[in-house]
């Protein structure tokens, strides 16, 4: 039996001699694990549409104990993030969010259009950036993890200070008093947590977040926290750009 689905590629492994174990997200069905057979060598029809953040028709059949691709049509892939660094890394943080936030085999329409908006917007936006931190925040609403930025989950006061803190297991802000003996509590700008929390209300990412960098930086351990596992690939996204910093 064969099923079809429009999806795309959030990682991609090596396997055997010239396979793919591809991680694709899609529409119908959710998050899914399939096997792209011979996609790595050069002929392949496989090859370019098993890259990540493509999109494409997969067509797969069942195996015993995994499933085959077995024909794809290439959709779309965001050629604008490949023909720029920073952006395809920007890119691949948000593939690996979703990689590891979203369940196993439950459709999810709304996160999947969320995926495709945030990447067709860092591929554009003038504020690449502001456009990850835009749909990192839309993810954790859409999911159910969004924290409490700008009150504090204990008083439900407004920040007050320069800096708040702010503690992934509490759910966000925390005023100081507190505060003291939460040992997962980090410092955060009072403009960050307020420019986070103004991003849930936005129906497109701005052209222009103040802070842009420490917004990224702030939801990290946030990100970490929720997903329980390390995320290689926002590290390196963050490291990058405070290097040009």
């Amino acid at each position: 039996m064969e099923t079809t689905v429009e999806a795309i590629v959030l990682r991609r492994r090596d396997s055997g001699e010239s396979d793919r174990r591809l991680t694709i997200f899609s529409r119908e069905l959710g998050k899914i694990d399939v096997v792209a057979k011979g996609a790595r060598k050069p002929t392949s029809r496989l090859r370019g549409v098993s890259e990540p953040l493509n999109v494409g028709i997969f067509t797969y059949a069942d195996g015993k104990k995994q499933r085959f691709v077995t024909s794809a049509q290439p959709r779309s892939a965001f050629p604008g993030l490949r023909l720029d660094f920073d952006r395809l890394n920007l890119g691949l943080s948000w593939g690996e969010i979703l990689g590891q936030i979203l369940p196993y085999e439950d459709p999810f329409e709304e996160a999947f259009e969320l995926c495709l908006d945030t990447l067709g917007h860092l591929e554009s936006s003038p504020s690449p950036m502001a456009a990850l931190a835009w749909g990192e925040v839309k993810l954790l609403e859409l999911s159910g993890f969004l924290p409490s930025f700008n009150r504090c989950v204990v008083t439900g006061s407004r920040v007050l200070e320069s800096y708040g803190f702010f503690s992934p297991s509490s759910g966000g802000y925390v005023v100081s008093e507190h505060a003291a003996g939460l040992t997962d509590r980090y410092q955060v700008r009072a403009e960050v947590l307020y420019g986070l929390a103004a991003l849930v209300d936005l129906d497109r990412p701005p052209t222009n977040l103040k802070f842009c960098f420490e917004c990224l930086v702030a939801l990290q351990s946030f990100w970490e926290y929720v997903c329980e596992v390390p995320l290689p690939a926002r590290q390196h996204l963050l490291a990058s750009l405070r290097t040009e910093s």
